[in-house]
């Protein structure tokens, strides 16, 4: 630990600053962090180790997909800048699970990579509140408090030494690092950058819990050299609503000229070139030590945990549009580089590719997140934040989603101002974080749909009717988007009860309208909402016969359906909100004796006391506390209720 005495004692350290915040690395998460904070009035100094490298999509250079759209649309909702950046950088645009329900429609852009990268390098740089440097932080500096350590400032390698009063840590894969090819070690980040040295040392030596966690990414091949005529194209979807909402009610929809992706299958042949240097494999003779994700495992792994699968897809995507570089999703592998080459060639239309960078594997330090609270703070520093891979998740939609509250959640520790926690049944963004915080991780955790209980009500379109309000109440929305919401919100509803109120007689060109459109012709009058709840029906199907319709744009449009047609659906997902709110709402103090509550169970009383749940909600999710804990619990509120109801009587009458 470092502290300020000893920057006066040591020649090669030196006060090189003081900020409200440091953002410490500025990939997905700590650019969110750091304009949350600078959008908020603080002075906000944000380190890299690369500064041309801000915003690195080391992996597949696309923003979005299952679940991870939602994502990216609640942190534009919130005033986050990752969709608005995607929207200027897409190169391809698609609408993901369109012949499933709304409630899982899923937006996902490829990026030109380069290009995502430097526009936010410029955002940043063109920020009056945001200081950008390139430097390493190897030191945290604290001091004892009352409870908990409380953070005063970092250190970096060059010896400058910054007065802070919160940090946000965005460590990213770079924290003690090392890429992994067959028998080919190097202590390295990403792509081959340099890694970050004495740092998760540091937190360690705070008392925070260290975990160590690998991902991988696949191999890069020249387009020049691959045939993809003989592979299925992909082309985009020009009707795709932007990621950002500003951009969705100005009309602005994605390029209708669009670079198309591929997609092809593993052969038989792949499958033996795998098999026979199984051998050779760091994954299984012990040489990677980090958990991987199970969810986005290596081709090898595929394999050998799926012996009936005898193939497996990979898409052959594009990198950017100066660039001749594509990406083989789906087929990372940490196997010696001369078998990544026969393995390559075995694919149809790579026989011949030319392979521009090697797939590898990465391990990384990252934190145990049960050692934070909802809030991303650290329960053993307090001011300390942490977001995105360090808290044990993967993927840039997670870790942007993380950086912004946790920046958010740092500007309001420094203003005194309460902290903006969201629960699971308002967004993603609160699945994901309680998900961490409450149960942990034993591997990278990536977001999917099947984790939000609520997700009817969750859904990508409805991201801004969720979470505006609450970007501005913070704020980070402008007064002129939030008037633009406002009447974009007024506009729905407006138009649901123009429907409900619309009473159609039968006719013959409803009678064809209706027959056209597969659906039961009716013999009695119907409102137009009614028509509109049958599967077959579309808002766009009844113009001919709706004459009084106004003029809509299609967001609204869309937004006005999907709530017509699941309106029974809703009421049902509202109520069950109802109920998980009630015990979101029986907050529970961080003082509270578990050790001394008769009838929690032991495992309980452990799992409670090292994790000080923020309300009875959250203990119900830790793992080792039943439900029988929680009656237990509740009995002791209401115990506790009474018992101060009691005092304060006793008070009056005196």
């Amino acid at each position: 630990m470092g502290n300020w005495e000893q920057v006066k004692e040591n020649q090669s350290w030196y006060e090189a600053g003081t900020y409200d915040v440091a953002v410490i690395g500025a990939g997905h998460a700590g650019c969110e962090a750091a304009f949350a904070c600078a959008h908020l009035g603080l002075s906000t100094v944000l380190f890299t180790l690369h500064l041309d490298q801000l915003a690195n999509l080391p992996c597949n250079p696309s923003i979005g997909g299952t679940a991870k759209g939602q994502l990216v649309r609640e942190i534009d909702a919130l005033g986050g800048v990752m969709g608005e950046m995607a929207d200027l950088s897409a190169i391809q645009t698609r609408m993901l699970n369109r012949s499933k329900g709304p409630a899982v429609f899923s937006p996902r852009a490829q990026m030109d990579r380069a290009a995502y990268s430097r526009r936010m390098k410029e955002r940043i740089e063109n920020e009056e509140n945001i200081s950008l440097i390139q430097g390493e932080v190897v030191e945290l500096f604290w001091e004892e408090g009352e409870k908990r350590k409380v953070l005063t400032g970092v250190r970096t390698r060059s010896g400058a030494c910054y007065h802070v009063k919160a940090a946000v840590v965005c460590s990213g894969t770079y924290m003690e690092s090392r890429t992994i090819r067959g028998e080919v070690i190097v202590e390295s980040g990403p792509d081959g950058l340099s890694r970050s040295v004495g740092l998760s040392r540091s937190m360690a030596e705070a008392g925070i819990i260290m975990q160590r966690f690998k991902t991988g990414t696949p191999v890069r091949v020249n387009s020049r050299t691959v045939d993809t005529s003989v592979m299925e194209i992909q082309p985009g979807e020009p009707d795709m609503p932007p990621f950002s909402f500003e951009n969705e009610m100005e009309g602005k929809m994605p390029p209708k000229e669009q670079i198309p992706c591929y997609a092809v299958w593993t052969t038989e042949e792949t499958r033996k070139v795998i098999s026979e240097n199984m051998d050779r494999s760091p994954l299984y003779s012990g040489v990677i030590e980090g958990i991987g994700p199970r969810y986005c495992p290596s081709i090898e792994d595929k394999f050998m945990r799926f012996p009936d699968k005898s193939r497996h897809q990979i898409f052959v995507e594009p990198m950017g549009e100066e660039t001749r570089e594509l990406y083989l999703q789906g087929f990372s592998t940490s196997l010696p580089e001369d078998v990544q080459v026969q393995m390559v060639h075995s694919l149809p239309g790579l026989e011949k590719a030319h392979i521009q960078r090697a797939a590898y594997a990465i391990e990384y330090d990252c934190i145990d997140p049960t050692t934070a609270d909802l809030s991303l703070e650290s329960t053993f520093v307090s001011g300390l934040f942490t977001a995105g891979q360090i808290n044990g998740s993967s993927g840039y939609e997670e870790a942007a989603a993380q950086g912004l509250m946790a920046g958010i959640n740092a500007a309001m520790k420094v203003l005194g101002r309460e902290p903006v926690i969201l629960d699971r049944s308002q967004a993603y963004i609160g699945v994901l974080i309680d998900d961490l915080v409450t149960k942990g991780t034993q591997e990278p955790y990536r977001m999917m749909t099947s984790r939000a209980e609520y997700r009817i009500f969750l859904r990508q379109d409805n991201a801004d009717a969720r979470l505006t309000e609450i970007g501005h109440d913070i704020g980070l929305i402008s007064e002129e988007r939030y008037a633009a919401f406002t009447a974009k919100r007024k506009a729905i509803e407006e138009e649901k009860n123009r429907l409900r109120s619309t009473h159609l007689p039968p006719s013959e060109k409803l009678h064809a309208i209706l027959e056209k459109c597969g659906s039961t012709p009716t013999q009695s009058g119907i409102s137009l909402s009614e028509l509109i709840k049958r599967p077959e029906i579309h808002y766009r199907d009844l113009e001919p016969v709706d004459e009084k319709r106004p003029k809509l744009s299609d967001d609204v449009v869309f937004a006005v359906e999907v709530d017509i047609k699941y309106e029974g659906y809703l009421a049902l997902e509202e109520e069950r909100i109802r109920k998980f709110s009630n015990l979101e709402k029986k907050k529970l103090s961080p003082d509270i004796p578990y050790d001394q509550i008769s009838g929690l169970r032991l495992e309980a009383r452990s799992k409670l006391m090292q994790r000080k749940p923020m309300s009875l909600g959250q203990a119900s999710r830790i793992s080792g506390v039943s439900p029988a804990d929680i009656a237990v619990l509740l009995v002791y509120l209401e115990a506790k209720k009474r018992e101060e109801k009691e005092t304060d009587n006793g008070h009056g009458q005196e």
